[in-house]
């Protein structure tokens, strides 16, 4: 398998992939309650990994915190873990707080660097 994992899934933590698709990553995440595909502009996933490694997002709560100059911004909301970007943050992304958890770990022990490309069968799969 080409993706690289967080973490072992576990009840507490959810299994968590990552994986280029040209320009974009993908963030594959199974949980006991969910599961999905979530995929960022690597220019996106970049800055916000560079952001986690600093600290400027330790502590997200309901008040918007920047993480890019140009405007990304990321807080905390009902469980899930908001990301807005993009020209008056028309752009945006939901991952549930544990899924993020995972990755600022992944980020944070450089476990997530240098991610590789995921081939096609393995982005048609479907996370059940």
């Amino acid at each position: 398998m080409s993706w690289k994992a967080t973490t072992p899934a576990t009840p507490d933590a959810p299994a968590v992939r990552v994986a280029r698709d040209g320009a974009e990553v993908v963030i594959r995440y199974r949980s006991t309650n969910a599961g999905g595909d979530v995929r960022l502009p690597l220019v996106i996933w970049d800055s916000l990994a560079g952001a986690t490694r600093a600290g400027r997002l330790d502590g997200l709560g309901e008040a918007w915190t920047p993480w890019l100059s140009s405007g990304g911004r990321a807080r905390l909301h009902d469980g899930h873990i908001e990301l807005g970007y993009g020209y008056l943050h028309g752009w945006g992304e939901r991952l549930p707080e544990p899924v993020w958890r995972a990755l600022a770990a992944g980020v944070r022990a450089g476990t997530l660097a240098d991610l590789p490309h995921a081939d096609p069968q393995e982005l048609a799969e479907v996370t059940r």
